[in-house]
């Protein structure tokens, strides 16, 4: 009786292959949608018709080395967290890690930093300055009648509850439109980061007619992660591309401003508005 064929080592082949097949260098990266928002010079289409910007190319080469393929989605920012919270989008950048996006988000180690400012108008000339009472952060924060905006969606200070002023300030969907609304004196502050406020600015050529009355923070911002689209090891090789990344330069650094709200400064605003 004949036995059939078989080929020698055929298992071994086969476990060879699969061993390949399964081989980190084939398999398929996972894509990550992230969103972006025409907010130069951190995200912005250049002028060969390509995305870039300090934040895309950062979250493409931190994505990229972690295992990751993004995918960029132009969306305001507001949507932006919407999405994240419903799990309908994937990534959101220069985020703060704010307590309540923690229940619905997670977040990376910081990538860069980030100075959020209260900018003004130049009084004009024979006219009063309505800002130069309010020379301490106290008296800015309860003051009345002052007409502010500020992007919707944003908190830029940690301390807002305490500050009236600015806890009531005017949302808009666009920083483009608070420049152009404080350029035409139709408010009297804008809340905004302030390197997009100085590239905008430098292209109207307005620059020179502006002050920063307040430097609300300057702090690290992190990239924000629907919770369901990654795990927490995964956010620890996210983690380690970001270690890896060259020190930032000083080129992105807070303008000086008349008032600062430091975490002294903070402090005496809370004690001031108790007594209030």
């Amino acid at each position: 009786m004949t036995k059939p064929y078989r080929p020698r080592g055929s298992w071994q082949a086969r476990l060879c292959l699969l061993m390949f097949l399964l081989s980190p260098a084939l398999q398929a990266s996972q894509t990550l949608t992230v969103a972006w928002s025409h907010w130069p010079p951190f995200s912005q289409i250049g002028s060969q018709g390509e995305l870039e910007g300090l934040d895309v190319s950062l979250t493409r080469q931190i994505l990229t080395q972690a295992g990751f393929t993004p995918k960029f989605r132009e969306l305001p920012w507001a949507r932006a967290l919407h999405l994240v919270e419903h799990d309908q989008l994937d990534v959101a950048m220069a985020a703060l890690p704010l307590p309540e996006r923690q229940g619905y988000a997670r977040f990376s180690a910081p990538y860069r930093q980030s100075a959020y400012v209260l900018l003004s108008n130049d009084p004009i000339p024979g006219h009063q300055d309505r800002w130069k009472p309010l020379d301490t952060l106290s008296k800015l924060c309860h003051s009345k009648g002052l007409n502010i905006g500020k992007l919707r969606g944003t908190r830029p200070m940690h301390q807002m509850d305490s500050c009236p002023a600015l806890k009531m300030a005017t949302e808009y969907n666009a920083d483009e439109r608070m420049i152009d609304l404080l350029l035409a004196r139709r408010l009297d502050g804008i809340i905004m980061e302030w390197q997009y406020a100085r590239y905008r600015l430098a292209q109207l050529g307005a620059e020179g007619f502006i002050r920063c009355q307040l430097l609300l923070h300057h702090q690290p911002v992190s990239l924000m992660f629907a919770k369901n689209s990654v795990s927490e090891e995964q956010i620890l090789k996210i983690n380690e591309a970001i270690y890896a990344l060259p020190n930032p330069h000083n080129t992105f650094s807070p303008p000086r401003c008349r008032l600062n709200a430091d975490p002294g400064a903070a402090d005496l605003l809370t004690r001031t508005h108790r007594k209030h």
